[in-house]
Parts: structure tokens; sequence; C-alpha cells
């Protein structure tokens, strides 16, 4: 439909330009140029200058028309060409073509059969006219004698078999020839119209796979705010292709911070499935307890199975624990991490590579530990940082990129991916890529800031153990709903150690990360622990039910972790509360 939208606005351009010529014939004749005579001119030629203009007239009910608009405009090409070869007969030979060449755009066989069938009966009938009213051509008067003013049955029947049919059988050879062509050409343009909606529709598909595959990331940052021990950042740029790298970070625990990068091999949508089963199983290994050595064995042998494409992936894969910074990690054939220490340069750790996961059933694995100090900070990535390549197929490398990590010492881990990624668009330039570039950071910052207060052990000192809890609670903007809660809890607590454990001194102390509280009371009494004190049973009522647990029940009711500890001669209970 827009092909023949486009080809009816084609040809009313060219006959508009038939229009002109004939304007210009119609001059000429004036001039003496034609010797037509001038009443047929003078009736002929507005009539032939009409025809040709009249689509472009009713071009704007072209809607209207519909597919009836094409066959107007050939019929008024087909007359106006009659007109015109009645008048002048030798000049407009090859005009007959016109019509039929027009008629190609529009790639319908039917439309260029009746064009043609038109055509030949109009060029017989101009060039019977133009013998009584027109100039006349000098080639057929020659030829067939007709200079005399009787034109006899017999010159008429050989003007028609010797002259104007030779004239026709061009036309029709011509008029065959276009057609093949357009028929050509009108297949060749439905075969590249549908490979293109098939590129559109791959195309489609590879967008919304990478989009899926993005969205399978995280992607929220800062991913943990209530965890100000550590900063965490990662980006992947997907180059033209759906690739297979992916990252990954989870808490397994509380303490524990799991981090994956990794490298499918292969691109497009069987790269991307293989890295949805990679990264889920990587993960549910990890969250099973599994330590970075046993999650990769583990995974490597499930990976195998069925594994008939012969895929496969490079993964690093660490544990870092919180509280202390330990990290424990397995490499399995990926690139080696980079650390900088936290008055030092970044350099690689070239920790020990043990083979691709899906490469090779009951492989083994090594894992390594690392001490990640406050101020550390560890870099991964994908070989699409190191293998970048410019215009000049010059490969990014290690050593532009540890240049990039160490030219700004006080960036964080977001800062860090940004200023990489940038310094590898000013190396690449304009060169397309064709590798995935997928990066993560990890920043050891140091345990939050912890708020302690003494008391002697008494009744009378619960209220100035509530008011600091209250302060630093509303500090870090608490609901009031959960500094209750607190206070009760810690009423509770404080009485206790007062009434019970024979204590000389105790210690509360608040720690707060994001919207998490940590509380703890430690107390030089004679150790005993609470958390083990049966529920009790709260259906019955007080008189049937035995004295003591109530105090604790409602602490455990209150928070959303209790737990007990004896260490270095001190009972010291943690409650937990998150809002």
């Amino acid at each position: 439909m827009e092909n023949e939208r486009e080809a009816n606005r084609y040809s009313c351009r060219c006959l508009q330009v038939m229009a002109l010529i004939a304007a210009l014939a119609w001059l000429l004749n004036l001039l003496g140029v034609f010797i037509v005579p001038q009443a047929v001119m003078n009736l002929g030629m507005p009539v032939c200058i009409f025809t040709f203009l009249l689509p472009t007239i009713l071009i704007h009910k072209m809607p209207r028309l519909g597919g009836w608009f094409k066959y107007l405009t050939m019929g008024c090409c087909i007359l106006g060409i009659t007109v015109l070869s009645t008048a002048i007969p030798k000049h407009t030979v090859l005009a007959w073509i016109a019509p039929v060449l027009l008629s190609c755009h529009y790639y319908s066989r039917a439309l260029t059969a009746s064009t043609l069938a038109a055509s030949v009966v109009c060029l017989y009938a101009s060039g019977i006219a133009s013998l009584f009213v027109g100039e006349g051509d000098p080639n057929l008067i020659d030829a067939f004698h007709m200079s005399e003013a009787t034109i006899t049955p017999e010159v008429f029947r050989e003007a028609v078999l010797f002259f104007l049919l030779p004239r026709s059988a061009i036309l029709v050879g011509m008029a065959f020839v276009c057609i093949t062509i357009a028929k050509r050409t009108r297949s060749l343009l439905e075969k590249q119209a549908a490979d293109a909606s098939a590129r559109q529709r791959i195309e489609t598909e590879l967008n919304v796979a990478t989009q899926i595959q993005a969205d399978m990331l995280p992607g929220i940052f800062p991913a943990f705010p209530e965890r100000p021990e550590f900063d965490v950042y990662a980006d992947m740029i997907p180059a033209r292709e759906v690739g297979g790298d992916f990252y990954d970070f989870f808490l397994v625990d509380d303490d524990h911070l799991a981090m994956v990068i990794a490298d499918v091999s292969g691109k497009g949508v069987p790269a991307a499935l293989f890295m949805v089963i990679a990264k889920t199983l990587l993960k549910n290994a990890v969250q099973m307890g599994l330590s970075p050595k046993q999650a990769l064995e583990k995974v490597n042998n499930q990976l195998c199975e069925n594994n008939e494409a012969e895929m496969f992936v490079t993964v690093w894969l660490g544990v870092y624990q919180i509280s202390t910074g330990h990290l424990t990690a397995a490499n399995a054939g990926h690139e080696y991490p980079a650390i900088r220490r936290r008055d030092g340069q970044f350099e690689l750790l070239k920790d020990r590579h043990g083979f691709v996961l899906a490469g090779m059933e009951n492989a083994r694995y090594q894992e390594y530990e690392q001490e990640i100090g406050v101020g550390d900070t560890l870099f991964v990535y994908t070989d699409g940082v190191a293998e970048a390549t410019n215009g000049s197929n010059d490969l990014y490398g290690t050593d532009r990129m540890l240049a990039a990590l160490n030219r700004n010492h006080g960036l964080g881990p977001e800062g860090l991916l940004h200023e990489v990624k940038a310094d590898i668009d000013r190396f690449v330039g304009a060169a397309p890529q064709f590798d995935d570039i997928t990066m993560l950071s990890l920043q050891r910052k140091g345990p939050a800031p912890r708020q302690s207060i003494q008391e002697t052990p008494e009744l009378e000192r619960i209220p100035h153990v509530c008011e600091f809890l209250d302060g630093v609670l509303q500090a870090h903007d608490a609901p009031m709903k959960v500094i209750t809660q607190v206070n009760i809890a810690a009423d509770e607590i404080f009485s206790n150690i007062a009434r019970y454990s024979g204590a000389s001194a105790a210690v509360v102390d608040c720690e707060v990360t994001g919207t998490r509280a940590v509380i703890r009371f430690t107390d030089d009494g004679k150790p005993y622990d609470p958390t083990l004190q049966p529920e009790p049973d709260v259906t019955q009522s007080a008189e049937e039910r035995e004295i003591g647990g109530l105090g604790i029940f409602m602490v455990r009711k209150m928070a959303d972790r209790v737990s007990y500890e004896y260490a270095q001669g001190r009972n010291v209970l943690t409650i937990e509360k998150c809002w």
C-alpha cells in the first residue's frame, strides 16, 4: 500500500513534466516550428495539458479513490499522449513507452497489461488521426506514397501492416521487458521486506532478551543501604548482541556477602539462556551453605549434564565475611581480580585458575583467602574490559585498566566503574565492540559506630537506659512504634539484670545501621541464658500459668531476633529490631 501511494505521487510528477512538454509544443507551433493547423493545437493542447494535470488535481482524493487512482493516472497518461501524438506524431514515438514504464512502478501485472493494451489501441488511433488532422509523419508519407490527397484502402492497409504494426510490436516487446523487470523487482522487494521483517523480529526478540537479562541482574544501588560496613557496585554494558556476561551479589546471611562475576561462551539467545541457568545454580549452591570451591564443583557437574551445545562459563566466586573482612574465593578460568589496599595501588591478584565450568565433568577447584581491610577495594571484571579494541585493533589490556583504577584514589566502587568505562570509551572511540563489559567492585568501610552507656544494675536506672536508647533511635529516624517496643524490651531485660543477676555493672550499647538496630545488654552477673526459658502458655489464666517466662516471651515477640552468649565472664544478650 505504501509503495502504491509512492508510485502515485511519482506518476503525478512525471505527468506534470509531460504537461510542460505539451505546453512547449503548443508554443513552438505558434512560432512555426511545427506545421500543425492552429485550430488543432488550440483545441488539442489544452485538453492534453488538462489530462496530464488531472491526477495532480485529484491527488488529495487518493485515499477515497483507493486502488482506482492508479488506473485514473495511467488513463490520463495514455489519453494525453494520444492527443499529443495525434498533433505531432513523429516527435512522440518514444512517449508511448512512458505509460508502461510508469505502470511498472506499481508491481501490478493487471495494471501493466491493461496499460499496454490501451497504449497499443491509442497508438493506432493517434497514428491514423494524425494523417488527417496532425502534422503527419514524413516517414509514413514517403514510404507509402501518402502525399496524395486520396488515401486508398490498399495504401491504408500497407501503412498499418508495415508501419503502425511494427511500432506496436516494438512497444509490446518493450512492455514485456518492463513487466519482467517489474516482476523480478517485486519479487526481490518482497523478499527484502520479508528479510527486513525477520531481522526486525529477531532484533526485537534480542532486545527483549537483553532487557530480561539486564532485569535479572541486581540493579538498585546502593544495594544494601542498611549496611554501611561495605559498599558494592556492579554494572554490565551489553555489546550489540545478547551476550552471556553476568554478575550477582546477595547476602547469604547477616554476616556473609556472596559475589559472582561470569562470562558465558558464545553470543545470542543460547548464551543468555545458559547464563540464566548458571546464575541460578550458583546462587542456589551458595545459599545451601557450600563454600566457593564446593559450589563451583557442584555447579560444574550440573552444567555438564546434557550440554549438547558444548557451552562453558568462566566464573569468579567469592564469599565475603562482613564483620571481619575475610574473603574466601575460587576462580574457574576467569580473569584475575584486582585489589587495592587502603594506602596502596590496584594490583592484579594472580589467583590460581581452575577449569571453566561445564568444560569437564568432576573438575576440581581450589579456593583461596584474602583479608579485606577497612578502606581496601576489590575489583573484578570480564574479558570484555581487557579485550576492548580500538580502530587499530589494539587491545585495551589490563595495564590501561589498572592505570584508570589508580587515577582517582578517592573514588568508591561506583566512581571506579564509571572511570574505567569512560577510559575504555576514550580508547575505543567509534570502533564497534563485540563483547559485553561487566565489572563489580567491593569496598570495606568498617563497622557502624556503636554508642554505649554503663549503668549500675538498679531499677532506678531504667529511665536512664530508656532515655539513652530513645536518643540513639530518634537520631536515626526510627518510628515511634519501634522506639516504644525497644523501650519495653529494655525495661524488661534491665529489670531482670537488676533483680536476679547479682551483677555489679551493666553496659547497654546500641548500633544502628540504616533501618536496623542492634542492642546489646552486657553484665558481670551469674551466667543465665533467658532464651532457653520455655515459652509460657498464654492461653491459660494468670492463676493457672507458672510464674516467670512472660517477660522474655514479650521481648521475643517485639524483637526481630534475640540471641545470647556468655563471653569473657559476662552475659551478653542481643536483640535486633528492623523498621
